[in-house]
């Protein structure tokens, strides 16, 4: 139904208009009846929320109350995650995207801070003819400010107000709450046993409010932002205490991009109060996407590869894993997914034969191309000019033996790779902890570093390893590695940081900085004999003083080409 289809039906102009007339017929049978006939009549067939795209294309309070209405891809995995239950409670329900994709025939208790959405998810309830609570309620606070019962009719269930409902535990809690939302902590018997979630970030609050009022056996199935896997302090308190009592069952990374309001990416977390090991699922599904305009959706068949891989507790390379109490332990309770699924894929090098047809066949191309262009030059600058170049500009190209030289170059890249095999034969290597072999620490303000000194950007960082070529000062940004063994050269230590750090990162880097803590989980490949630490960096050197050139050499052409623009087009 298009926006002023809707706004015809309910007789007003504006959209803020819609909640208090769409409560108004809720609230008149007669009026509500036949305001879902004609919602049916219009073409809702009770597979969606029939006014998420309305109501959030209008009334969402992003910025205030951080309202992200749940998708359709993301309601159908909640469902076919979540077991049967007679009674379903539903916190910060929305628009009740989540209990209606449920499609199930239990009582639904749902509760909701918002006017705004109070009036659309009445109506979803009563399309759908079930009997259920809605809680105008203030979760954090744990207020109850009014109370619509819906009872199932003939066709739609009827609504009205009363003074009290009844609550009990339920076997299944879902929720959708509003992301790293403010708030005053307090205490309360809900959260008793656990440290205050955060002022700046409520979720872990929401959470311990719906572990609060689950049964013996129950589960609960939480849509979360990434930070309340890693982030530390209270959460990360919190976080150790759930994974202690053994109550979180399951990871689920999702796709970005998912939800309308925001790119933010999300997890399912999945709580159980009744587990029978101490290990936890992690699927990481970031991947399991299709591209529908600006957002990404999931598929049924994404949805349901997650969902088998959820109840088959299945170990999948590059998508799931179970992981022990002991691992999570030692990765400080961090349960960024990361960590425990492998999704690094390294870059697949061609073979050396293949690499040296290439080579031989650019330079053939090279040579060319620019005697192509010289032709082209003197058509264009005259016989004068032209000549005053011409023998410098050729000499590279023209005079030198260009096979010649390719051919040395092949000969020298099977130098290196057999020197590369004797090492790999002879040196003893071993796989040590990164802290075993170097220090770390974040730089200092005003201290002068030596040459040599290897560091990387900490915040906003790229990832990237750097060698400092002389002294200097260094921004406090960076954090600085330095051998514990004097005897291991520094450009040794670069080309391991080099290597291991792009993979190391990809599973441990949470966010856009650098935590140096992560860094006591860095394994690496290492050399003790000097005399090998050498050869490879020595034989590194050469290879990184070639590219070099050649980098040199393309950004002269760059110029070349620039100059030629300008005389070209004035």
């Amino acid at each position: 139904m298009t926006t002023e289809i809707i706004n015809n039906l309910f007789g007003i102009k504006e959209s803020f208009e819609l909640p208090q007339a769409l409560l108004a017929k809720l609230l008149d049978k007669a009026e509500k009846d036949k305001l879902c006939k004609e919602f049916v009549k219009q073409g809702f067939n009770g597979n969606n929320d029939c006014l998420r795209d309305y109501f959030q294309e209008n009334n969402a309070n992003r910025s205030n109350l951080k309202q992200d209405y749940t998708p359709d891809c993301l309601c159908k995995l909640i469902s076919k995650l979540a077991p049967k239950s007679e009674k379903i409670i539903d916190i910060c329900a929305g628009t009740g995207a989540l209990s209606v994709g449920l499609n199930r025939d239990s009582f639904f208790q749902c509760e909701e801070l918002s006017q705004m959405s109070i009036p659309v998810l009445l109506l979803n309830l009563a399309l759908r003819n079930k009997n259920a609570v809605v809680l105008q309620k203030n979760v954090l606070l744990d207020e109850v400010q009014k109370v619509y019962k819906l009872s199932k009719a003939d066709e739609f269930s009827d609504i009205e107000v009363v003074d009290t409902y009844e609550e009990n535990a339920t076997d299944v809690v879902i929720s959708n709450p509003p992301y790293s939302l403010k708030w005053e902590p307090k205490s309360d018997p809900r959260f008793e046993g656990y440290d205050l979630a955060p002022a700046k970030a409520s979720d872990y609050a929401f959470v311990l409010d719906g572990l609060s009022r689950l049964s013996d056996v129950g589960k609960a199935f939480y849509i979360l932002p990434a930070g309340v896997l890693f982030r530390g302090s209270a959460e990360g308190r919190i976080r150790k205490q759930l994974i202690e009592n053994n109550l979180i069952d399951a990871v689920i990374s999702l796709p970005e991009n998912m939800f309308l309001n925001t790119s933010i990416p999300v997890n399912v977390i999945v709580f159980s109060k009744n587990k029978q090991t101490k290990d936890i699922l992690f699927i990481s599904a970031e991947k399991l996407f299709e591209k529908h305009g600006k957002q990404n959706v999931m598929t049924d068949e994404h949805i349901q590869k997650i969902a088998d891989t959820y109840h088959n507790r299945s170990v999948v390379e590059k998508f799931s894993n179970v992981a022990s109490y002991e691992e999570i332990a030692k990765n400080d309770y961090n349960l960024n997914i990361p960590r425990y699924v492998d999704t690094f894929e390294k870059e697949e090098l061609p073979s050396l034969k293949d690499l040296c047809k290439e080579l031989i066949q650019s330079e053939l191309e090279v040579r060319k191309a620019t005697n192509d262009l010289m032709a082209t030059l003197k058509d264009l600058c005259g016989d004068d000019e032209y000549n005053q170049v011409k023998d410098d500009f050729l000499k590279f190209f023209t005079e030198q033996d260009i096979v010649g030289e390719t051919m040395a170059t092949w000969l020298e890249m099977k130098n290196l790779e057999n020197r590369t095999d004797y090492i790999l034969s002879h040196a003893k290597k071993e796989r040590k902890p990164l802290l075993d072999i170097v220090t770390f620490e974040c730089v200092k303000k005003g201290k002068v570093y030596e040459a040599g000194t290897v560091y990387i950007q900490l915040s906003a960082t790229d990832g990237k390893v750097r060698y400092l070529c002389e002294n200097s000062e260094l921004e406090t940004k960076y954090g600085v590695f330095q051998p514990k063994d004097k005897s291991m050269g520094t450009r040794y230590l670069f080309y391991i940081l080099e290597y291991e750090m792009e993979a190391f990162l990809a599973r441990y880097q949470s966010g856009m900085n650098i935590n140096p803590e992560i860094f006591k989980f860095m394994q690496v490949t290492y050399y003790p004999e000097v005399k090998y630490q050498q050869e490879i960096a020595m034989t590194l050197d050469g290879i990184q003083a070639r590219y070099d050139e050649v980098y040199q050499e393309k950004e002269s052409w760059q110029c070349f080409k620039k100059y030629h623009l300008e005389g070209m087009f004035p």
